[in-house]
């Protein structure tokens, strides 16, 4: 009788709440990309890891705008590869000679740059 109850009142859970983001973007055409999980070295954090999911949208809308590959992991592989060039571009100018830029402000107001 009791399990009963709890059936009767146990939250009901629809269709559309079960389908994950990927699946309701691929329904309606979208692309989709996300972030699993990311991974550091910790003994030399410059090297690490992203695990992404995508749906075929994601890719196509790649292709679309120029990146490519043979497959579709390659063509993700290449607009990752640009995409952490250019945040790190925009972020952190880096000299020729792979010092990172530093910009310190004034007094006067100007920066310095060395």
């Amino acid at each position: 009788m009791i399990e009963k109850l709890k059936n009767l009142f146990a939250k009901k859970s629809t269709k559309k709440e079960l389908q994950s983001e990927k699946e309701i973007a691929t329904k309606k055409g979208e692309p989709y990309v996300k972030v699993l999980e990311t991974k550091v070295d910790k003994d030399n954090p410059k090297y690490g890891y992203f695990e992404l999911d995508w749906n075929k949208h994601f890719v196509d809308n790649l292709k679309k705008n120029g990146f490519s590959g043979n497959t579709d992991e390659e063509v993700v592989d290449h607009w990752f590869s640009v995409l952490c060039s250019t945040i790190a571009e925009e972020s952190t100018p880096i000299k020729s000679d792979n010092q990172i830029v530093k910009e310190e402000k004034r007094e006067d107001g100007k920066t310095e740059i060395s």
